[in-house]
């Protein structure tokens, strides 16, 4: 090879490098069952093999997406009440104790946390982003790593679990993943906007009032259904706005007088 060649190989192998060091580990990779201390004060190991599903929520503080992630998980950790889940959350040791412990108390998540001294567990499995689920099974082998999405976050996570229990087999789990499209309306724009309607209201419930809107806004720009002045509704409810929500209702009821979003929220902003 010639001096030439073997400068090119090794720059190709320097750019390369970066993006290998943040691939989390792969399936099948075996985790060891460590006791840390927890948030709380106590010790507990990280794993149960008497539990099918093994989730280690990794998240950190001070950080949109992971708060939004807790609030989710907190509803999936109450419906898999009594099922052999075990769910423990993972914090770096440079996490303030008392900023971790404030999040998990207003998230609602019933999950022990564990600081994780040295970062260690972070290095054993690879994970540089948050938040992100790390999915175990009573093996102790990593089955998967699920990273954090803005819509049905929950959802998949069910679906993994629930692959996990052998509730779900591969090929539901990934029409999870991805919906198939023929099931969805075509290409009708009143149909395309309801859809635009149904994401925002997925945002609303999250309070992601701007995207919502936003949402909200791109389905009238497609058609004008009542369905979307409803939402904008909503939102301004929901923001203290009863003025700014009543014209939105108003709008909703001019174009379907039976709108049940629209008629409820007039009721609700009445009461106030």
């Amino acid at each position: 090879m010639t001096t030439n060649a073997r400068l090119a190989v090794a720059t190709i192998a320097l750019l390369l490098a970066p993006f290998g060091a943040h691939a989390h580990a792969e399936a099948g990779t075996s985790v060891e069952n460590v006791e840390l201390r927890t948030i709380a004060g106590g010790r507990v190991r990280i794993l149960s093999p008497r539990s099918r599903a093994n989730l280690l929520v990794f998240f950190r503080t001070g950080q949109e997406r992971s708060v939004d992630a807790l609030a989710q998980l907190a509803t999936c950790e109450k419906d898999f009440a009594g099922k052999p889940v075990r769910w423990v959350g993972v914090v770096s040791s440079s996490e303030d104790a008392a900023a971790v412990a404030a999040l998990v108390s207003r998230s609602g998540v019933a999950m022990p946390v564990v600081i994780d001294q040295g970062d260690a567990l972070y290095g054993a499995l690879g994970i540089r982003l948050h938040p992100m689920v790390a999915f175990v099974d009573g093996q102790l082998k990593l089955q998967a790593v699920e990273m954090y999405r803005q819509i049905d976050y929950c959802e998949v996570i069910k679906g993994r679990i629930r692959l996990m229990l052998g509730e779900l087999d591969q090929a539901a789990f990934a029409a999870i993943l991805d919906p198939a499209k023929g099931t969805m309306p075509g290409d009708d724009p009143r149909d395309v906007a309801r859809r635009d309607v149904n994401l925002g209201r997925k945002l609303l419930q999250r309070k992601q009032y701007a995207l919502a809107v936003k949402s909200a806004n791109k389905a009238l720009e497609r058609a004008p259904v009542a369905a979307a002045f409803s939402l904008l509704g909503d939102v301004a409810a929901a923001q203290g706005d009863c003025a700014r929500a009543l014209k939105q209702y108003q709008q909703a009821l001019k174009l379907d007088p039976k709108d049940a979003a629209g008629l409820a929220g007039q009721v609700a902003c009445a009461a106030k």
